[in-house]
């Protein structure tokens, strides 16, 4: 049971930064994992605050030129990243969405129960007449 993975960007929060303009700081985001065998999807929701550190000019992206694919793409980096550890309860929560689709119960009711037809006279308990 392979799952993959998609991200998505729901909000983000921009402040101006000294000389930078509408720097992004804030990023809440989705990943939706889907089974690669049922089809099955199970989502998780996050935020995760983006570092921004004005010394580094060269790797600013104007607001402008920002794609939800490089904006999910800091994101990723960020909460995937073996020192946060924080990856394994996101693919484990996922993961539990997932199972509890897939492996789902029913509860069955008193009028749906297989002898509660109406067509079935109940038998009396040995003994009770």
């Amino acid at each position: 049971m392979a799952v993959t993975y998609s991200w998505g960007v729901t909000q983000m929060t921009k402040k101006t930064v000294g000389d930078y303009e509408n720097v992004i700081l804030h990023v809440r985001w989705t990943c939706t994992g889907t089974e690669s065998t049922t089809g099955t999807e199970g989502r998780f929701v996050g935020a995760t605050p983006i570092d921004f550190d004005s010394g580094s000019a060269d790797e600013f992206v104007a607001f402008g030129d920002l794609t939800e694919e490089l904006v999910c793409g800091w994101v990723s980096a960020s909460v995937t990243s073996p020192a946060t550890g924080y990856w394994d309860h996101i693919s484990e929560q996922i993961q539990k969405k997932i199972d509890e689709v897939d492996d789902a119960s029913e509860e069955i009711g008193e009028g749906d129960l297989p002898w509660s037809t109406g067509s079935v006279t109940p038998t009396p308990v040995s003994g009770s007449e």
